[in-house]
């Protein structure tokens, strides 16, 4: 069986961000160090309604009243981050967030 597709935000080792849809198993990035994300959007700057740094941006996505100061890059339909540190999982808020920022 196929895993399912999840949403997450990727920071790889130089602490770049990219959100997008991976369906590898945790067990397989921390083997491989190595993540293909699917509709890969790079995440140069972002505000949160909330304060708070990536786990806030995971958690309710990119908001608040500077969310047009958002620097998120037009989704690539496949892309491998190499070197990865850390993978958080997606809030359906989030979700929803990111499909509503317009990319830069």
């Amino acid at each position: 069986m196929k895993n399912a597709k999840r949403f997450v935000i990727v920071g790889n080792g130089n602490w770049g961000l990219y959100y997008g849809q991976t369906s590898a198993t945790d067990a397989a990035v921390i083997k491989e160090k190595a993540v293909r994300l699917y509709n890969c959007r790079h995440v140069c700057r972002w505000h949160c309604a909330k304060d708070g740094g990536i786990t806030s941006l995971a958690a309710i996505g990119p908001s608040g009243p500077n969310v047009s100061q958002c620097r998120i890059g037009a989704p690539d339909p496949s892309t491998l981050i190499l070197d990865v540190k850390a993978i958080h999982d997606c809030s359906p808020e989030a979700v929803k967030a990111f499909a509503s920022v317009e990319a830069k």
